[in-house]
């Protein structure tokens, strides 16, 4: 399966990069922006796809090509990072399970865009603001971490719930490449001939329980010692019971959930070229 989507995510972005570069040369509206902004994340350690406490700092680079004045393509790479704590939840079972994680997540997204109003930045006769929504398909990587004892250790290896046990041999350890459903939308501003403004929030549906390292039940801790060594057993079960035995095969996680990750963003965008495209103008009309 890693290998499916290495060959997805390598393809798509072969192909992103020759449509760029080809829409550098040809394209007569196309942009490229810088944004700022947030990330964070939904799972079985935080509720909430927008609670502030566990929002970062998060980064993307943008190439736009419109293919009239409604529709265009996108192109990001997003940066950012999520993370959780039980110790700030209100639930008392969260607190008690005591887990917490950091994670790095990049990403690699095309999109289609709909503008509810006319618009190109690089258009004057256009509106000079609009309404957009968008969808499209990701690639991203993401890299769960636990802090213990001031260092912070890579959860994924750990196989902190079993995977790739005899005992559990219906889990198999995750994969930190995966695809994504990105989607959402925003506002478009026209700030000049060649000068754009965007503010956006999407969601990414994800096809992973694990962006957190946690899932399912809890295992036998002696197990994980036997075979992974002791950062597992210990890195699996941080709650406040003593006899971690009495844990075995309780809930740990909320497999039937999947988890979600967004991106909200300012971007500035600067037009590559003077001139647009718009498919509904009648032929032979001068553009300024």
């Amino acid at each position: 399966m890693v290998r499916t989507y290495g060959m997805l995510v390598r393809t798509l972005a072969t192909c992103l990069l020759f449509i760029l570069f080809t829409n550098l040369v040809y394209s007569q509206s196309s942009e490229i922006g810088l944004g700022l902004g947030v990330s964070g994340y939904k799972g079985d350690l935080n509720k909430s796809l927008y609670k502030p406490k566990n929002l970062n700092l998060a980064g993307a680079i943008l190439f736009r090509h419109s293919f009239n004045s409604h529709w265009s393509y996108r192109l990001n790479f997003n940066i950012g990072t999520i993370e959780a704590d039980d110790a700030d939840s209100n639930d008392d079972f969260a607190n008690s399970r005591n887990l917490s994680f950091k994670s790095n997540i990049t990403e690699l997204h095309l999109g289609l865009e709909f503008n509810f109003f006319p618009f190109q930045t690089a258009k004057l006769v256009s509106s000079s603001w609009t309404p957009f929504l968008f969808a499209g398909i990701a690639g991203y990587r993401f890299n769960p971490k636990a802090e213990y004892n001031g260092d912070w250790y890579e959860l994924q290896p750990l196989n902190t719930e079993g995977q790739g046990l005899e005992q559990y041999n219906d889990r198999k350890p995750y994969k930190r490449l995966q695809m994504s459903i990105p989607f959402g939308g925003g506002f478009k501003f026209r700030l000049g001939h060649r000068w754009g403004l965007v503010l956006e929030s999407g969601a990414r549906r994800t096809f992973t329980d694990y962006l957190d390292d946690v899932s399912t039940t809890y295992v036998d801790p002696a197990l994980l010692l036997s075979a992974n060594g002791a950062l597992s057993a210990i890195l699996s079960d941080r709650s406040d019971i003593v006899d971690k035995t009495l844990n075995i095969n309780r809930q740990r996680g909320n497999a039937s959930d999947k988890d979600w990750y967004m991106f909200t963003h300012v971007t500035l965008s600067f037009t590559l070229s003077k001139k647009y495209n718009d498919n509904c103008l009648p032929f032979g009309t001068k553009l300024k």
